[in-house]
């Protein structure tokens, strides 16, 4: 079962700062688990490594990715979209915290609560980040609504 997951958890350097978040329990977990990971990184798909740090804002009703003082919150919406159109087979998606496109909970500046990233908020498969993987009950149950959708997907 094919598995989407943040780039720089497989030690990819494309973070923002050419950095990477190596997981290596996350990446044996999965090689045990059936999971083939596809990585992929909108951002670094988007303006490359290393880049400037996008920050999510408020601003008025609309919650803005400031990248440079643009807003670029609709690009990175369509660079997401496309990269789960590119990938009509996936069942899942694992993320890194407090990444802007790849985080569940993403704080936001003005708003006084966290959002989900473009990744998990436009999934159509389910996503989970990678530090809530940790957990032996959490590998598991992502594991089941991962079955879950390729029974649904059949």
């Amino acid at each position: 079962m094919k598995v989407l997951i943040s780039s720089c958890l497989l030690g990819n350097k494309v973070r923002w700062n050419k950095q990477d978040k190596l997981d290596c329990d996350l990446l044996e977990w999965a090689n045990k688990s059936g999971i083939e990971l596809v990585p992929v990184c909108p951002e670094n798909e988007l303006l490359g490594t290393p880049r400037d740090k996008i920050r999510l804002i408020q601003i008025g009703d609309n919650t803005c990715a400031q990248y440079k003082g643009v807003d670029i919150m609709n690009k990175l919406d369509d660079k997401c979209t496309t990269i789960f159109q590119r990938n009509p087979d996936i069942v899942g998606f694992i993320g890194i915290h407090g990444s802007p496109s790849c985080g569940i909970s993403v704080g936001v500046k003005n708003l006084g609560r966290v959002v989900k990233g473009s990744m998990h908020k436009l999934s159509p498969v389910p996503t989970v980040e990678s530090n809530a993987l940790s957990n032996r009950n959490n590998r598991e149950v992502f594991l089941t609504r991962l079955r879950k959708t390729i029974s649904i997907k059949k």
